[in-house]
């Protein structure tokens, strides 16, 4: 049974191609971490980890090794509601909008922020607070 589920998307585009290359070149087994979850009705899986061993893996032709999310991670997201977390992976972004991984096409159900919720959250180099419905 595959971790991954549905499309795998990410929201880190920055590679070191050195690292990419050196890594291609030496390791054997790729591995990356990735988180399976439902956004706006959607099941993807966030590589939330690796994006350097994912694309050295995909230079060398094969698949990579994927794990669940770390248990930090997993500490930290235990005690959210399942809306929560959505409104937290949606507005939290690393150096880009969500994409599909395998084509680089971005996730236009993902674009929007979701206000929804009422924590504090990163999106687009702005704070957004949610509101409450």
């Amino acid at each position: 049974m595959s971790i991954v589920k549905g499309q795998l998307i990410s929201s880190q585009r920055y590679l070191d191609q050195s690292k990419v290359l050196d890594r291609a070149s030496r390791f054997k087994r790729f591995f990356v971490s990735v988180y399976p979850i439902v956004l706006r009705g959607v099941q993807y899986t966030i590589l939330v980890d690796g994006h350097h061993n994912y694309a050295a893996a995909k230079l060398a032709g094969v698949t990579p090794d994927y794990r669940p999310a770390t248990k930090k991670l997993m500490k930290i997201i235990s005690g959210m509601s399942e809306h929560e977390r959505e409104a937290l992976f949606i507005n939290n972004i690393t150096d880009s909008n969500y994409y599909y991984v395998d084509t680089g096409e971005v996730v236009k159900e993902l674009l929007l922020p979701d206000t929804s919720c009422k924590f504090q959250a990163h999106a687009g180099n702005q704070w957004v607070l949610g509101g409450s419905k």
